[in-house]
């Protein structure tokens, strides 16, 4: 055999063992990115309620009263992680029920909240967050959050 015959077989050799690696590290490379995170795309839905309550003196009872009523119109943000500080990813409004959801998730780890309205400290206006962490372990979940209950 001459010596260009053999560079040739072994070129060739080695071109289809190259064409395997890239074949299968293309193969691994399809089925790592095939892990989906967190947020829009699935199949589960997450549901919630915000719920104001007021307190008052009954005068003609002599004690406190509580009233509840749902709160229409309340902004409600999620994030596609458990991490607070993270910036909100999506967000919707409760309806005239004081009801919320947001659909098309995936299986992962959330954090949905709301603010509660303006609590003045030392003659700064404050509002802050209420959170409520949760995880969709299976596709096709609906998940409903306790209530937020919130002092008006």
């Amino acid at each position: 055999m001459m010596k260009h015959e053999i560079f040739t077989n072994t070129f060739w050799n080695l071109s289809k063992v190259s064409k395997k690696i890239v074949f299968l590290i293309t193969v691994i490379v399809f089925f790592i990115s095939c892990e989906k995170p967190e947020g829009e795309g699935g199949t589960s839905v997450i549901n919630g309620k915000v719920i104001y309550f007021t307190t008052s003196y009954n005068a003609q009872t002599s004690s406190m009263d509580t009233t509840y009523y749902p709160k229409a119109g309340k902004d409600i943000y999620i994030i596609y992680s458990e991490n607070e500080d993270n910036i909100f990813n999506d967000k919707t409004e409760t309806d005239w029920n004081g009801n919320f959801h947001f659909q098309y998730l995936r299986k992962g780890d959330y954090t949905v909240y709301t603010y509660v309205d303006s609590v003045v400290v030392n003659e700064i206006t404050y509002d802050f967050p209420v959170f409520k962490h949760l995880n969709i372990s299976t596709n096709n979940s609906e998940i409903t959050l306790e209530d937020f209950v919130i002092q008006k």
